[in-house]
Parts: structure tokens; sequence; C-alpha cells
């Protein structure tokens, strides 16, 4: 008998993940970014050559680097990425009255 709430077949799985590639984390010249973060779309590259852009967020910065943060397989994931992998989105307001 089908579940009337929650997942309807298999629920999304994490061991399919392959982590993108990443720069080490910097330490020092970054700047945190405070509520709410910048809205990005990050194309993040991996190890065998493939890329796949995705909407993230800007969770701190350098001037050459940005420790971006995405949802995958219904887990937050975070990597630091080069600058150049991001551009800045726009998210609509959808608040009435606005």
């Amino acid at each position: 008998m089908p579940s009337a709430a929650g997942w309807h077949g298999l629920p999304p799985t994490a061991h399919e993940f392959v982590p993108p590639v990443q720069l080490p984390a910097p330490t020092e010249g970054v700047t945190e970014s405070v509520a709410p973060a910048p809205a990005l779309w990050v194309e993040l590259e991996y190890p065998n050559g493939s890329r796949q852009r995705v909407r993230g967020f800007a969770m701190a910065w350098t001037r050459t680097a940005v420790l971006a943060q995405w949802i995958e397989f219904s887990i937050a994931r975070e990597a630091w990425v080069r600058a150049d992998q991001c551009t800045r989105r726009e998210i609509p307001n959808s608040a009435p009255g606005t």
C-alpha cells in the first residue's frame, strides 16, 4: 500500500555524489557572507573534465575564490571554487505587494 506522505519511490541517494574539483581553503583575506548570502550560478568542474551549472550561494570569498554552497542529492554541499566559475543570479521577489 503506498504511503500518503513522504517519498513516492526511492529517496535520492548520496552514494552517487562526486565532489567537484575544489581549491584549498584560504587562510587569509576571507570575507564571510551575511544573510542573505549572495545568490550565484556556479560552474562546478569535476575530475573527469565534466561540468555542471548549479544554483548556489556565496558563503565566503576572497579576491580569487568563492566558498559556494548548493544542494545536491537533498544535502547542502560546499566547495571553494575559482571566482571566475561564479556569476551573480537574481532571485525574484515573490512577496505580495512588492
